[in-house]
Order: C-alpha cells, then sequence, then structure tokens
C-alpha cells in the first residue's frame, strides 16, 4: 500500500470511522467492539475510492441488518446482548466463508471489490446470520 492508500486510511479513521462506531453503538445500544485490519483494506490506485468502498462494504450493510433486526424490544435486547464485537479485514478467508458469528463476534473478511451493488446481498447475509446466531 503506497503512500495515497495509507494516507486515505488515515483520514478515513479519523474522519469516517467514528461516525460508524456512534452510529452501530446507539443501534445495538451498547458499546460495540470494532476491530479493523487497516492495512488490508482497499487496493493500490483506489485511494479516491476508499471512503465509498468502505462505508458500502463494510458499514452500510451491518447497519441496515441492525435496522432490519431492531424492529421491537425483544429484538433490540436479543442485539444488545449477542452482538459485542464487528471485525473487519480485506484478507479473504481460504474457505469463501466471509461472514462469521461466533461468540458475540461478527466477521467479515472479504476484499476491496463490488463497492456498489452488492449492499443488500450483504445485508440480508447479516440479517440471516445474526437471527441464527442471536
Amino acid at each position: 500500500m503506497g503512500l495515497p492508500e495509507r494516507r486515505a486510511i488515515a483520514q478515513y479513521k479519523q474522519n469516517v470511522f467514528p461516525k460508524w462506531q456512534q452510529k452501530l453503538n446507539e443501534l445495538v445500544g451498547a458499546p460495540v467492539e470494532i476491530e479493523v485490519e487497516w492495512d488490508t483494506l482497499g487496493a493500490d490506485g483506489l485511494a479516491h475510492l476508499f471512503e465509498q468502498g468502505i462505508d458500502a462494504i463494510y458499514f452500510e450493510p451491518l447497519v441496515l441488518a441492525l435496522q432490519d433486526i431492531g424492529v421491537d424490544d425483544f429484538s433490540k435486547q436479543a442485539i444488545r446482548d449477542g452482538f459485542k464485537k464487528y471485525f473487519i479485514s480485506g484478507t479473504e478467508p481460504e474457505d469463501r466463508i466471509f461472514y462469521r458469528f461466533e461468540n458475540k463476534t461478527l466477521s467479515y473478511r472479504h476484499n476491496f471489490s463490488n463497492i456498489e451493488n452488492y449492499t443488500n446481498e450483504r445485508r440480508q447475509r447479516i440479517v440471516n446470520l445474526l437471527e441464527q446466531g442471536l
């Protein structure tokens, strides 16, 4: 990762990431630990797309999924009790199972691709996974 990409990640961490942290904490109703392997996100030559891409790939689908699930007090309590951590990596797993929900942790390992077209599919995968695991 070159200087433009590292700069874009640093700006994202400083200017955008805190807003996602706050939004997730509000939706869950409790602090959510977010662990990000920042040096694995993005792709060389695409620094100008990092903000839009990181939002669309890693954060927007989760926010939409939590909104879909948390429709009543029972569901909101299940989320609050059962979802404590979100782990993000841009390194895909060998078994190609990108999402996992174990030990109150949602993990998403996916490379920086398909920025715009798959938000709803990602949302639905998260909904299905969380509804099974909560």
